[in-house]
């Protein structure tokens, strides 16, 4: 593919600025209208990953993560802090890639804005200031005549880069030829399947990643987990949290390693003092999740508005289709995860009563909700091969909370507000609502483990079930050793819901095991007991 290559339609001057205002103007990125909400949110999270770009290197970031989380608020955001440090505004450079047609055309967006960005002595030779060339030809007209500058960093922004089919070739194309030397480039998109293809495409081709701190180049948004929540809704419990170094990872995983072996850690105990709290704020993240803009018309009208549910399942269907899937067979398949919520279930289980003739086909939805950050998908442990079996049925939770109301309110075709209420009204699904939760955390509890870009939880946490058939909720593997976790979200723990882990344990993988209650808080000759949300703040 040659760099040069022409798109079907010009370039105008008035199409770069209208989504740069601030080369016009420094102060328009605080009219962005997505800084705007921000800046009026109730529910302000700066997401700490934000803290992880560095942004003086040639790297070649991808930036994933479910739709609304505000993968794009947090780009408008480190664009205003660029502005803000000194950086000449015609130097950033944000371009939506919703209509791009495809990689040629992605590559002439990009050459025409360097074109223009890096030889202002084309300008001058044509005699025209920033002005006149706003008013000039379109920018496929603007030639190479002149050399380019490779000394000044550019910083470019290209959102929603999964709309770009085969977008990975642009990329490739402009860094063999040298385009991106002195840039910063950033491409955000809404699906996992992307960080794969452009580890394999761009293999060898993110630049300066060996300088990074964290050599991570691919970066993953989620909505905010419970700790995140709590420390941005109360400062009270933020103040705790932070007295405490709650939010170094070392600090968190120091006291995973007594929990590891059966030690109950005294900050646990400490923030047992503000349980009621903490409990109520667990109750509405149940039916906000960690998704900003939910959380902030939450705390805003004390509801959520039918059309925050209706935006989220209208992006997830323009994706299902633009992979060529089918919206009546996505709808009987996330019924029928809403039936199993909690339980194991295989692909032809999942199959039944649906439009799907194979269970191949219902294992691709499956690979598409989960790519699509909507599902974690956990898989059964056989303690012999210290791996899962594949053919074994598996257990589907969802990432988030607002996700799994805003996709179940869809399928059964119900008010989603009303619908989510009463959800949460019944003890028995809210116990199978919080397993999703936790499922989700000790996902992350992981990754901030083994930090990388290959990072796979399905050989670190899985489902088991011992000869007595009874199923344990959880096996995590951390750092070589398991730990077996069961959700008992309920008022009172009985001997009997500690036999899944004394099940483990008799099986020779652990000596220690950990119970998530409701708000049972205790040490027992087997096994921890601790509250679900004093839990999770520690991850």
């Amino acid at each position: 593919m040659a760099v040069n290559c022409q798109g079907k339609n010009g370039l105008s001057q008035a199409d770069f600025v209208e989504n740069n205002p601030w080369w016009l103007n420094k102060k328009a990125i605080d009219k962005d209208p997505l800084i705007v909400d921000w800046e009026a949110s109730k529910f302000k999270w700066t997401p700490r990953l934000g803290d992880t770009f560095e942004w003086n290197l040639d790297v070649i970031y991808v930036l994933r993560g479910p739709r609304q989380v505000g993968k794009t608020t947090l780009m408008k955001l480190k664009i205003r802090d660029l502005l803000e440090s000194g950086v000449e505004a015609r130097h950033i450079f944000y371009w939506p890639c919703d209509l791009v047609e495809g990689p040629e055309r992605l590559v002439r967006i990009i050459t025409s804005y360097q074109d223009f960005s890096r030889k202002d002595t084309v300008a001058k030779d044509r005699g025209v200031g920033f002005k006149g060339w706003l008013s000039g030809p379109k920018l496929d007209d603007t030639k190479a005549e002149a050399p380019i500058d490779k000394t000044t960093r550019l910083y470019i922004v290209l959102d929603e880069i999964s709309s770009v089919k085969d977008w990975q070739k642009g990329v490739k194309s402009l860094y063999d030829a040298g385009r991106l030397t002195k840039c910063t480039l950033v491409l955000t998109g809404s699906h996992s399947i992307d960080l794969r293809k452009a580890t394999e495409t761009l293999a060898r081709r993110r630049g300066e990643v060996g300088k990074l701190k964290d050599h991570l180049p691919d970066k993953i948004l989620l909505p905010t987990k419970f700790s995140e929540y709590v420390d941005t809704r109360s400062e009270r419990i933020q103040t705790m949290i932070r007295d405490w170094d709650l939010l170094k990872r070392p600090r968190r995983h120091a006291l995973w390693s007594q929990i590891m072996k059966g030690e109950l850690p005294k900050e646990v105990e400490e923030l047992k003092l503000l349980s009621k709290e903490v409990q109520t704020l667990f109750k509405e993240y149940l039916l906000t999740g960690g998704v900003p803009k939910v959380v902030d018309s939450y705390i805003s009208s004390g509801s959520i508005s039918k059309d925050l549910y209706e935006d989220y399942v209208n992006l997830v269907l323009r994706d299902i289709a633009r992979w060529n899937g089918r919206e009546i067979v996505l709808r009987q398949v996330v019924r029928k995860l809403m039936e199993a919520l909690g339980t194991a279930i295989s692909l032809n289980g999942l199959r039944q009563e649906t439009d799907v003739s194979s269970h191949h086909t219902t294992g691709v939805y499956l690979d598409f909700l989960k790519d699509s950050f909507v599902i974690d998908i956990i898989q059964k442990l056989d303690l012999s091969k210290d791996a899962s079996n594949v053919r074994d049925p598996r257990k589907s939770h969802f990432e988030d909370p607002f996700i799994f109301h805003a996709l179940r309110s869809w399928a059964l075709g119900r008010d989603p507000y009303r619908e989510a209420l009463n959800f949460l009204s019944e003890p028995e699904k809210v116990s199978k609502l919080v397993e999703s939760v936790v499922a989700n955390h000790l996902v992350r509890l992981l990754f901030s483990y083994n930090p990388s870009t290959l990072f796979d939880y399905s050989d670190q946490l899985f489902y088991w079930k011992g000869p007595s058939s009874r199923q344990l909720d959880f096996a995590v593997r951390l750092v070589n050793k398991y730990l077996p976790v069961e959700v008992k979200y309920q008022n009172r723990i009985s001997s009997d819901d500690a036999k899944p882990i004394i099940d483990f344990q008799k099986a020779g993988k652990s000596t220690t095991g950990l119970i998530l209650t409701k708000d049972t808080l205790a040490t027992k000759s087997s096994h921890l007991e601790v509250p679900v949300h004093l839990a999770l703040l520690l991850i």
